[in-house]
């Protein structure tokens, strides 16, 4: 530690004991302590009447740091404590406010000027701490039903007091008034419904959301009970035991006010047309381990239904002609999900089918997935805006690019985490960014309108709308062609999530044309040994576009950050905002590095650090303090180090910080005075 980091302002004012005289050096010396001790309580006194008006003005921030200040100067002083309470107290932070007076009083001694108020402003904060209003009886109802109580997201147990629903009657009417009804569930250990549940009888007319595990019970035997004529929604966990007919008896009860339906578990027991014929107002079906069997009627449809997840189908269920009977049926969806992935041909029957599908989840969802999918959804517009491609699956090419090219107008989100097939007698081949007929190809184009053959439109942009491309592929050879043709077609795109191992040099070629992209995410967790692409990316941004980089964001998965040679690079992107490196270790060769990032991204305003768990080498927070912008800094740690804790307060415009590591509490309070926003979770 330097002499400069080691002064502190209470040694300085100390009354000085001379060992060695010269003159009438002591008597000198001991004046001008006693006028720096003036000096400093003139000082505090300006930076206490400063926080005030930054307190009356709404800057409370501000006015907690010039408290801060105060204590830091004169810590055995009452004045800086009073002075941080008293914003807490005119934020309605009352709690903090007692805290900090607590504080205050144990460091101050009882002769200070300041001690009585910090005693009396700490017996009115907890007061105030203690005041309660009964804003549910004494509010207008209007605001009760429509803010309050949506606020509150009451969940009722059917096992449980209820308590919300007994506080008074006023209380109890106006929860009932609300516009979403109630929200009831019951637990694992439910063993039957023909008795109990007294509290979800007795307010059956109110539930609109009724949820549970629903195993082995008989559904008829609760909606038997009462009538539930406002229930809109169930989300039932079952298992293969649960029985059907019960089930259907009591969905018929229900199903002329019922749109909402979630069936989770393994419900092989229920078959999809007892769903769809029981409950033919449905708009929203989630389904998990069902029979998909539609009603044999081939004319039977169900335009209500907008939204189809079905989970956990069976193989013998995903055979093309099936999936095709299946989509037939609902005309109207807007959103579809089916996993496993089918083969790829059922793709190009969607448009026939569900002409208004606009969110498409063909596969499982990855875990890993990122990127925000669009939720709003449009009726009677046509055209896939998102579609992902989940993992466990493949696409053949032909497929693939007749489907993409059918939604080309409307495309906004790729998520791709499939692979790619070609066969023998495709139709079409892709080079260099073009799609052609194959030369030798045994199959035809049997379409005679050429605006759905993308060989006949070399001219235009395809693409146009396409903002997110996410793109996740292991066999590169064949993903390499289709990847470049995206890219190249598609110069809005702003956001880009791509596996290093598929970034290959004419990949990042097709990059370096995107002149929108403002965000990168990188998975290196493979560990390709080739980052040529990545290099010449990186090297293109850094060198030729400079300040005028559109390169904004730089998000990097990987185990040893020390393993991937390019990350330097990052640190000379000088337009770069936001830098998220994802490591499960970062090294001591890592320090050092940090201080060329303090100087090549001067725009840096939000950095994260590793990722729950990672091992974090000493020193390497430290080596940032100097950055003359960084805002938000996350870190994620198994442990961090007293000393890097503590070069935390030296960042001098750090304006939140997040850490997710064990933190002890004196060090939080110290980062608390100096950060005007931190979370710690240490779990």
């Amino acid at each position: 530690m330097t002499t400069e980091e080691s002064i502190s302002w209470p040694e300085l004012l100390k009354d000085t004991n001379v060992t060695a005289q010269h003159g009438n050096d002591s008597n000198r010396i001991a004046a001008a302590t006693k006028t720096l001790q003036q000096t400093a309580h003139q000082f505090v006194e300006v930076l206490n009447e400063r926080a005030r008006l930054f307190s009356n003005g709404a800057q409370f921030d501000t006015a907690l740091r010039d408290a801060a200040a105060i204590r830091a100067i004169l810590p055995r002083s009452g004045l800086g404590y009073l002075c941080a309470g008293d914003v807490y107290c005119q934020q309605g932070h009352h709690a903090a406010a007692v805290t900090i007076y607590d504080q205050g009083l144990e460091a101050v001694p009882e002769s200070d000027a300041h001690y009585q108020q910090l005693r009396q402003h700490r017996m009115t904060a907890i007061a105030n701490n203690n005041k309660r209003v009964d804003f549910i009886s004494q509010s207008p109802l209007d605001i009760v039903i429509t803010n309050i109580v949506p606020r509150m997201q009451p969940k009722f147990y059917s096992e449980s007091s209820c308590e919300y629903l007994f506080v008074s009657r006023a209380w109890r009417e106006r929860i009932l008034q609300q516009p979403k009804g109630l929200n009831f569930h019951f637990g694992k250990n439910v063993h039957t419904f023909k008795n109990g549940h007294v509290k979800l009888v007795r307010f059956a007319p109110y539930v609109q959301i009724l949820q549970g595990h629903l195993c082995d019970l008989h559904l008829d035997d609760l909606f038997h009970r009462a009538p539930f004529p406002n229930l809109k929604e169930i989300w039932f966990y079952c298992k293969d035991t649960t029985p059907r007919r019960p089930f259907i008896n009591g969905l018929e009860l229900v199903a002329h006010s019922l749109a909402r339906m979630v069936i989770l578990g393994s419900c092989s027991s229920i078959e999809l047309r007892d769903i769809v014929e029981t409950c033919p107002n449905l708009e929203y079906l989630e389904a998990c381990g069902f029979e998909i069997i539609m009603p044999s009627s081939s004319t039977a449809s169900y335009p209500k239904m907008t939204r189809l997840l079905l989970y956990g189908i069976s193989e013998s269920a995903l055979a093309y002609d099936n999936m095709v009977d299946v989509l037939s049926r609902f005309p109207s969806l807007l959103l579809l999900r089916i996993s496993p992935m089918p083969e790829s041909r059922l793709l190009n029957a969607l448009q026939d089918h569900c002409p208004y599908l606009q969110r498409l989840f063909y596969g499982p969802k990855r875990l890993a997935y990122t990127f925000p999918d669009p939720l709003t959804v449009y009726p009677n517009r046509r055209g896939v805006v998102s579609v992902h491609f989940g993992g466990g699956g493949s696409c053949d090419q032909d497929d693939l690019i007749r489907f993409l090219y059918q939604q080309r107008n409307s495309l906004e989100m790729i998520d791709f985490h499939a692979k790619i097939t070609k066969d023998d007698d495709a139709i079409w081949e892709i080079s260099d960014g073009r799609i052609s007929e194959s030369n030798d190809r045994g199959g035809t184009f049997d379409d005679d309108d050429d605006d759905d053959d993308p060989s006949q439109q070399q001219s235009e942009t395809s693409f146009a709308r396409l903002v997110d491309f996410d793109f996740w592929v292991m066999n590169e050879t064949p993903s390499t062609p289709f990847m470049q043709w995206i890219l190249l077609n598609a110069p809005n795109i702003k956001t880009i999530r791509i596996l290093d191992s598929n970034c290959q040099p004419d990949i990042a070629a097709a990059m370096i044309n995107l002149k929108h992209l403002s965000k990168v995410v990188f998975d290196t967790k493979r560990g390709s040994i080739d980052n040529m692409g990545i290099q010449q990316f990186l090297e293109y941004h850094i060198a030729t576009m400079g300040d005028a980089s559109t390169l904004e964001q730089v998000v990097v998965y990987m185990k040893d950050m020390s393993d991937v040679a390019w990350i330097p690079l990052l640190y000379r992107l000088k337009r770069l905002k936001t830098l998220m490196l994802l490591a499960g270790t970062i090294s001591e060769n890592c320090v050092s590095s940090m201080y060329e990032l303090c100087q090549g991204c001067p725009a840096l305003e939000d950095l994260t650090l590793g990722k729950d768990g990672s091992e974090m080498a000493d020193g390497l927070l430290k080596s940032l303090r100097r950055h003359p912008n960084l805002k938000y800094l996350g870190v994620s740690a198994r442990s961090l180090s007293e000393n890097d804790l503590t070069a935390l307060c030296a960042f001098r415009t750090l304006k939140y910080l997040y850490l997710q590591c064990p933190v002890p509490k004196y060090l939080l309070e110290i980062l608390q005075d100096h950060i005007p926003n931190v979370e710690i979770n240490s779990e």
